[in-house]
């Protein structure tokens, strides 16, 4: 890897040109935005008394979330002398992969839904019909996927001011993400087992895991890119269960993407490459060629790809994966 650039804290969230960061001060989180490009630092300011939490980047600044006894709420800055506050909680809160423009967040009228927040023509538009749980995905059009009862709880999808509903077999569905090609969900099978599934419009449902007792989450277990759909499988060699990520191509294809023998799990996807986790290390692993093995993983480091490039931070450093 190459050093990029350092900041005095910890990295949270990055883009291109910005850095989004945290500092501990008086024992309470202070946020930070730094520009890379012109070298500006900004602090977030803070008008609450309360701890900041769930920070992400947003083409116009950042939001954040405020989850305490006295106040569950979603702060929106864009630079200005004071954050703008938003009904609802950061639990579940999402932003667009790449431009960044959509937010999501669960709030209530009362009964739970989505609110989805376009930063640039600051609107607001409320998805869902009171009942919506659990994990939803944004896609950079404003395209949203999320789950819905009264159970069963089915997968519905909101694109161009519609929302349709997407499984309809008596089964609970959950926790689906989405890059605005296929949607990727959690399908319970009994009371204790589950499959991951792909939703597709040509195609209709895809099973990319078998029914398991494993647990299993999104981002860390499947992750839709483009077309392309990263996924883990259990494998028990000698009684030992672990999970091995493959990958489906936009074509169908299935293939391996971490080796035999060892536990995976994915920590970013981009149209076929994956980052992924495997005995305490970080290895890219891209179609074609063999995982590579990038650095020392732990605890809080984060990976992007970002204009044609891979990007990993961990504390205050950003560096570049030189290939």
């Amino acid at each position: 890897m190459e050093y990029v650039t350092g900041v005095d804290g910890t990295i949270t969230d990055v883009t291109s040109q910005r850095i989004l960061f945290f500092v501990v001060e008086d024992g309470r989180p202070v946020l930070r935005v730094y520009n890379r490009v012109t070298g500006s630092l900004r602090t977030v300011p803070d008008q609450t008394g309360h701890t900041p939490g769930y920070e992400k980047l947003t083409a116009r600044g950042i939001v954040y979330g405020v989850t305490e006894d006295d106040e569950n709420s979603v702060y929106e800055w864009n630079g200005g002398t004071a954050p703008i506050w938003n009904d609802g909680t950061p639990r579940g809160m999402f932003v667009s992969p790449n431009n960044k423009r959509y937010v999501i967040w669960p709030t209530w009228r009362p009964g739970r839904y989505l609110n989805l927040r376009d930063v640039q023509d600051y609107k607001d538009t409320l998805i869902g019909s009171g009942k919506v749980i659990d994990t939803a995905d944004v896609t950079d059009s404003g395209e949203v996927v999320f789950s819905e009862g009264p159970a069963p709880y089915n997968i519905f999808r909101y694109r161009n001011g519609q929302t349709v509903q997407l499984t309809n077999d008596g089964s609970h569905h959950f926790n689906p993400l989405t890059d605005g090609i296929n949607v990727v969900y959690r399908k319970q099978v009994t009371d204790s087992s589950w499959r991951i599934v792909m939703y597709n419009d040509t195609l209709g449902e895809v099973v990319l895991r078998d029914t398991s007792s494993d647990y299993f989450s999104p981002h860390l277990d499947y992750f839709p890119s483009n077309g392309w759909v990263a996924f883990t499988r259990p494998a028990v060699p000698t009684g030992t269960s672990y999970r091995r990520i493959y990958q489906r191509s936009p074509s169908g294809q299935v293939t391996t993407v971490s080796p035999a023998g060892v536990d995976a799990y994915i920590l970013a996807a981009w149209s076929g490459q994956v980052m992924y986790v495997s005995k305490g290390y970080l290895y890219l692993a891209r179609p074609g060629a063999t995982p590579v093995l990038v650095a020392p993983y732990a605890e809080g480091t984060g990976s992007a790809y970002l204009q044609g490039v891979w990007y990993v931070h961990f504390g205050g450093g950003l560096y570049r994966v030189a290939l």
